[in-house]
Order: C-alpha cells, then sequence, then structure tokens
C-alpha cells in the first residue's frame, strides 16, 4: 500500500506552512509562560495565570490547527488504491468470428465442429447477457450477420440455418473477418475485443499489430499447429474446447478483463481520492467551538 501511496493535488500540501509557522509561535508562547514562572513571585503569578487544574488540555487554537492540518490534507487527495471503473463491467462489445468453411462439418467433435460452435456461442451469450455482441461469418470471404446486440435470442436465429453452403466461396479469410470487426467497432465509435471460434487459419494474410484484444476457441479435439502460429503472430489467447461449459466462462471472463484494461488505457488510471474520509474530522471540529466554557483569548 504504502508504494501506491500519493496525492492527487499536492500543491495543496503548501497550506500546511501556516501550520508550521502557528505551531512555532504556541511553543514561544509556552516558552515565554515557563520563563515567567522563574521570574515573577509565586504569590502574584497565582493571580495572573490559571492554575494547571483548571487549564483546558486542548484550546481553541490547537483547533485550529487540527482543523487546517486536516483540511488541508483532504484537499491534497491522499490515495493508494485505484478505484474500480464502473463502465468496465461486462458491457464490452465482443464481435464472434465464427468459420463456416467446409472443415467446420467435420465430426471429430460431435455432433460436428459447426454445431458445437453453435453450442458454445449460445452458452457464451447466456454468460455476457446484456452486454453488446456481434456476429461475424467467413470462409473465403467475411460477412457481418448481426451488428453489436443486447438481445442473443435474435443473434442464434440468425445463425441457426445457417451452413458452409450459403457461403460465396471456400476458404480460412480470417484476416478479412478481423479487419471487417475491426470496421464495424470504428463505425460504431467504441472498443472491444474479438473472439473467433475456428478450426483453421491461414497464416500468410493475418494482418500485424490488431487493435483489439484477440481470443482463438478452436474446433478441435486438439489444438492445430498454425493456430498456435496465428495466437503468436496475433498476441490472441487460446481457450481449449471443453465438453461443458468451462471454455465459455473462461472466454467470458478474459473478454471481461480485456476491456477493463482497455479503459483504463484510454481514459488513464482512477485513484479512490481518501481526501473524504477526512470530512468526519473537520465537521467535529466545526462543531468542538460550541462546547460549553469554551473561550477564545
Amino acid at each position: 500500500m504504502m508504494d501506491s501511496f500519493h496525492f492527487l493535488r499536492p500543491l495543496w500540501l503548501l497550506a500546511l506552512i501556516p501550520t508550521v509557522l502557528l505551531g512555532a509561535g504556541l511553543l514561544r508562547r509556552q516558552r515565554g509562560q515557563s520563563q515567567a514562572q522563574l521570574l515573577i513571585a509565586p504569590h502574584l503569578l497565582t493571580h495572573l495565570i490559571k492554575e494547571p487544574e483548571q487549564q483546558s488540555r486542548f484550546r481553541p487554537l490547537h483547533l485550529l490547527v487540527l482543523f487546517w492540518v486536516a483540511a488541508a490534507l483532504a484537499l491534497s487527495g491522499p490515495t493508494w488504491r485505484k478505484q474500480p471503473n464502473p463502465f468496465a463491467q461486462d458491457e464490452s462489445g465482443l464481435y464472434v468470428l465464427m468459420e463456416f468453411s467446409g472443415t467446420m462439418l467435420a465430426n471429430d467433435v460431435p455432433p460436428n465442429r459447426l454445431e458445437r460452435a453453435k453450442q458454445k456461442l449460445s452458452d457464451l451469450l447466456e454468460l455476457r447477457a446484456g452486454a453488446p455482441t456481434g456476429l461475424i461469418v467467413y470462409s473465403g470471404s467475411a460477412h457481418l450477420v448481426m451488428p453489436l446486440t443486447t438481445d442473443g435470442r435474435i443473434l442464434m436465429q440468425m445463425i441457426e440455418d445457417l451452413e458452409p453452403e450459403s457461403m460465396p466461396k471456400e476458404g480460412h479469410a480470417l484476416s478479412e473477418a478481423l479487419a471487417l470487426a475491426d470496421r464495424m467497432f470504428v463505425k460504431a465509435g467504441q472498443s472491444g475485443s474479438v473472439l473467433a471460434i475456428l478450426d483453421g487459419v491461414d497464416e500468410s494474410e493475418l494482418p500485424n499489430n490488431y487493435p483489439y484484444p484477440i481470443q482463438f476457441l478452436p474446433m478441435a479435439a486438439s489444438v492445430p499447429t498454425e493456430l498456435t502460429k496465428a495466437a503468436r503472430l496475433l498476441d490472441a489467447k487460446i481457450t481449449p474446447l471443453t465438453v461443458d461449459e468451462a471454455d465459455a466462462e473462461r472466454i467470458s471472463r478474459q473478454t471481461s478483463r480485456d476491456m477493463k484494461s482497455i479503459l483504463s488505457s484510454e481514459q488513464g488510471d482512477r485513484w479512490s481520492d481518501a481526501g473524504y474520509y477526512l470530512i468526519p474530522l473537520l465537521v467535529l471540529a466545526t462543531l468542538l467551538p460550541f462546547r460549553k466554557g469554551w473561550v477564545v483569548e
């Protein structure tokens, strides 16, 4: 905690300078009283100053110093932890790029790769209920099925009867799907991340320095070598296929982390201002002067 402790508005700490001067004045005053006790006869001194038992230990001048210090510290904005961004929850835009090439009809993943891909998409939409998700399908070319929407039922209806035969040409044009997702994010004026559900890729056409986080969900019992190479090139994260919803849950968590990272880099780090914790002390300091028996000398 101490490593990250700092002040958001450190110039307000200059307001502590008057308290240093005031403290020095109090010390000189106390020193003067001590010298008076040495120079003045005791029977006269009792009529000039209050007895120790009659003196209040906490005087209004002390209160002024306390109030001033607390106010200066509160205004300087002490902080030691980052504040969670309320907009960085699971409201990130996610474009799913689903491959519809002929190889997706292979049944090494029952019932076949394409049907399993649709099931995984359904699982993911349930986990991201209320978060915007868009869908792009591709084989030899890429096509937008649905822009970002929070209605997962409509999205699933759009691909329910879609088959590889519906695609204009055969291939693994992931690069075109990535480019289309990029254009859609720019058009929507927002950032997001990409999930590619696929079984193969053409490494030669992949872009460099893709601007959005990418995840791969391979529709295969084992991750193909070309997908591993493509993931390394794109700095993409691979989530292995599972028989349950563990893969979809992992993708959903990673999507949330990606968006929080994006918002942090776009909007800057947000630190929690702990100066508000000093407000009760300031309120108490303003009430103490009304205490019975206090006299400002």
